[in-house]
């Protein structure tokens, strides 16, 4: 039976209709599977959704930021950017900014983010919001050694138990070495270990004295076999005890210095104190009723400090330990006050904040960061 050939034409075209209708309604989730990956949303939340290159505010700041010259920085700020910046994929370009500046111009959109000297505080994140804190300190004191290590000092520390108890041991051996050597060379050597008890044991006790300081006059020697394998013994053991005793001499006269000065913040409060104006160490004075002088600078402070002008300087740890590296005259003391953390300062809800703290979370559980730390708060340049 043939049909017409508008009935067949009609019967192919609802066949293919028949077969494309499933192609129209592909699920919600095939569609999104097709669609291109916007900037910022990739599944791992590795990459920021801002325009790159960022805008980021800096201002020099030792041992946070530091400027070399011709486009050059570095510092723990910087390392940090840098790490937060290779693991987002991202490129930026620094702007220098004054401190007092940074927040407004964070908030106002001038900058991208900034790093710089201004630690989270409550009021700043009104406006602006912080990262997670890559670092955390607190207020260091600076003094004057030669304050410390007058003759005061030093008359007390000769006649600290701690010393006299070292003497006594180095009394013992030296006496027991002297007598012995002299019961062995007083026949065959009498004229170096007179016979007489009184003058030939303080002649020995002269020898076990210059053999173990190793000054070594050479106006005593022995001269018997007995004699000789005694020098022998007490030469080797003199060096050990020697370095023993210097080892705790310098152990309780670094423990004397770190228990004498400034051993409490009470006694910030009979000293001269001088700190940076309006900053947190200022408000940690303010605080607990403590004057300090303003300065403007640390430089500053810590000239001041050197001139006898100020007791004791006050300011951010970090700083101070940089600040005083190399310089004999001034002592970071072992007292620490307060609680400063410093973050990135981003835009207010940042969609990217998330990302950034995963970023710097992830750079602070490296080994990696524990050395740069390091590198930056041992004292050395």
């Amino acid at each position: 039976m043939r049909l017409p050939a508008r009935a067949g034409l009609r019967m192919v075209l609802a066949f293919l209709l028949a077969c494309l209708a499933p192609l129209a309604t592909v699920p919600a989730f095939a569609q999104q599977m097709l669609e291109p990956v916007a900037a910022g949303k990739s599944g791992r939340d590795q990459t920021i959704s801002a325009q790159t290159p960022l805008k980021i505010g800096i201002t020099p700041v030792a041992p946070f930021i530091l400027n070399h010259g011709e486009g050059q920085w570095s510092g723990i700020g910087v390392d940090l950017l840098n790490h937060v910046a290779n693991a987002l994929s991202v490129e930026y370009d620094f702007v220098e900014t004054a401190p007092e500046n940074m927040v407004d111009a964070v908030a106002q959109g001038r900058l991208d983010a900034a790093v710089g000297p201004v630690p989270i505080n409550a009021r700043d994140e009104q406006r602006i919001d912080f990262s997670q804190p890559y670092y955390s300190g607190g207020a260091g004191v600076a003094v004057r050694l030669a304050d410390h290590l007058g003759p005061t000092f030093i008359f007390g520390l000769l006649t600290s138990p701690a010393f006299l108890s070292m003497l006594g041991l180095l009394t013992g051996p030296l006496f027991f070495v002297g007598a012995f050597i002299w019961l062995l060379e007083r026949r065959a050597n009498p004229e170096q270990f007179e016979p007489r008890p009184g003058r030939g044991i303080f002649s020995g006790f002269w020898w076990a004295t210059v053999t173990m300081t190793t000054v070594g006059y050479g106006d005593k020697a022995p001269v018997t076999f007995l004699g000789r394998l005694l020098a022998m013994f007490w030469m080797f053991a003199a060096l050990i005890l020697a370095a023993i005793t210097t080892a705790q001499l310098a152990a309780g006269f670094s423990a004397s210095i770190n228990t004498g000065i400034m051993n409490n913040i009470s006694d910030l409060s009979s000293a001269r104190v001088g700190t940076i104006s309006n900053s947190a160490s200022d408000k940690y004075l303010s605080a607990m009723s403590i004057h300090a002088s303003d300065y403007a600078t640390v430089s500053g402070g810590l000239e001041a400090l050197e001139k006898g002008d100020i007791d004791a300087f006050v300011y951010d740890r970090a700083v101070l330990q940089w600040m005083i590296s190399g310089n004999s005259d001034i002592y970071l003391t072992p007292l620490q006050f307060g609680q400063e953390n410093y973050g990135l300062m981003l835009p207010k809800n940042s969609p990217d904040r998330k990302t950034v703290d995963i970023a710097i979370l992830n750079t602070l559980e490296t080994q990696q960061w524990a050395i740069t730390l390091e590198r930056y708060l041992s004292g050395s340049r």
